[in-house]
């Protein structure tokens, strides 16, 4: 068991320029501006906010619709099919499915999933799948 990629932590306690980043971003987003300009207004540098930008996000990676899961197994019969029934147990539904050729007896999977429905959260089915037969490593790439 892995421990989680991710804290909690109150942002009384963290540097202001990391809540400006996640404002920056924002802008950029919601009002179609620049990133320099977006910057400017949050008076953040720019190396600052492509330092922090992909690492800091408001407390929401579960309220999201979808969720991209990269996931390396070994190359065996019915692994995929374990995953995806997983997946089904627990209310979710794939939307799209990747898998590759396998390379050096390890398959590579990309799945996203709408987690819209899910009973669980997405960090426990993150472990639920990795607990199953045959899978090396689990990730979430995103979640949208």
């Amino acid at each position: 068991m892995r421990d989680s990629e991710y804290l909690i932590v109150h942002k009384s306690i963290l540097p202001p320029y990391f809540e400006q980043v996640i404002a920056a971003r924002e802008l950029i987003n919601n009002q179609k501006i620049n990133i320099c300009d977006a910057c400017k207004m949050q008076s953040i540098s720019r190396s600052t906010y492509y330092k922090y930008k992909d690492f800091i996000f408001r407390p929401t990676i579960d309220s999201g619709n979808k969720a991209l899961f990269a996931i390396k197994t070994i190359d065996e019969k019915g692994i995929l099919s374990s995953i995806l029934q997983i997946i089904y147990d627990n209310s979710g539904n794939v939307i799209s499915i990747n898998q590759d050729a396998p390379i050096d007896k390890s398959a590579y999977i990309t799945m996203m999933i709408d987690i819209s429905d899910l009973k669980i959260d997405l960090e426990s089915l993150q472990k639920l799948i990795s607990f199953c037969y045959g899978v090396k490593s689990i990730d979430i790439m995103g979640v949208e």
